[in-house]
């Protein structure tokens, strides 16, 4: 599905810096903290339509990429609390000071954390086109998809 965005400003290598308002499914689901405020969200998106500052454009990501990106930002964390919290349990058994439980959730969000970090340090090697959004075509504001 795509969503639409107004350009608000153009970067080197056919980037457009794109404003998109959180959709109301989003804005009104208040599950999580980000829904609890309508705010509008910034990307940066290939600029495949050739717009320019001001246009309207509908965003689209491939399907691929969508589940790529979503499996390397929930599911790597996800894998690494796990594996932290079974490692922690372990551990947590070798002494009697604190209670395993305590000892593997804490286990498990360092592991966490770590797997954060390394996403982030994964970033450049993830920016390729395969998970960058694309502005794909002119529309109107008012327009439906």
């Amino acid at each position: 599905m795509a969503e639409k965005g107004v350009v608000i400003g153009l970067k080197d290598n056919n980037l457009a810096v794109i404003k998109m308002t959180r959709q109301e499914a989003c804005a009104k689901c208040r599950a999580c903290i980000a829904g609890m405020a309508e705010k509008d969200m910034f990307i940066e998106a290939e600029n495949i339509c050739g717009a320019k500052v001001d246009d309207w454009v509908e965003v689209e990501m491939s399907p691929d990429g969508f589940i790529h990106a979503v499996l390397i930002m929930y599911g790597i964390p996800f894998l690494a609390f796990m594996a932290g919290i079974g490692i922690g349990y372990f551990l947590g058994g070798m002494q009697q000071a604190i209670g395993r439980e305590i000892v593997s959730f804490i286990v498990g969000l360092i592991f966490t954390f770590i797997a954060f970090g390394w996403i982030k340090s994964q970033e450049k090697r993830w920016a390729s086109k395969k998970y960058r959004p694309v502005a794909a075509r002119l529309t109107t504001q008012n327009a439906e998809c």
